[in-house]
């Protein structure tokens, strides 16, 4: 399982403003749903939320990666948003995140679902892909990059 078989670069996002927390899924929802990933904007908001409810998936040093199944798609969707600022996300550290990856799992596929969220940890602790992306104001298509290169790594 390869991050990259998932994410293009029209699923990678900038995030230039100030946002909180719940502006921030709103955002990453909005993408998905103008590009035609996702329907049920509500479904996936609620099953965002509730999942926050539970626990911060902003894991700290600077990353998060909110989650959750839905009913509606058939396999998983990652979306990856970058904001070199950061954004307040009640993460475990109390730092700011600057990196998010959203991950959108069918409720059929829990096994891709978990195996998703190993490889963006794996990915995240044994390269230089956080790194390498907040070291410069990089566009979607460099980042994208970057998680090719870096993946390759594991």
């Amino acid at each position: 399982m390869h991050l990259s078989d998932y994410v293009t670069s029209d699923l990678v996002i900038k995030i230039e403003e100030d946002l909180s927390k719940e502006e921030v899924l709103k955002l990453m929802v909005d993408a998905l749903i103008k590009k035609g990933l996702i329907k049920d904007k509500d479904e996936a908001l609620n099953a965002l939320f509730e999942r926050e409810k539970l626990g911060s998936t902003g894991i700290g040093d600077e990353i998060a990666i909110p989650h959750a199944k839905l009913t509606g798609i058939d396999n998983i969707i990652i979306l990856i948003a970058v904001s070199n600022k950061g954004i307040e996300f009640d993460a475990v550290d109390n730092k700011k995140v600057k990196i998010f990856f959203l991950v959108l799992a069918s409720t059929n596929k829990l096994h891709l679902h978990l195996k998703t969220l190993a490889r963006i940890s794996r990915l995240i602790k044994a390269t230089d892909f956080k790194k390498r992306v907040l070291s410069e104001n990089y566009d979607n298509k460099k980042i994208l990059e970057i998680l090719n290169e870096e993946e390759a790594k594991l």
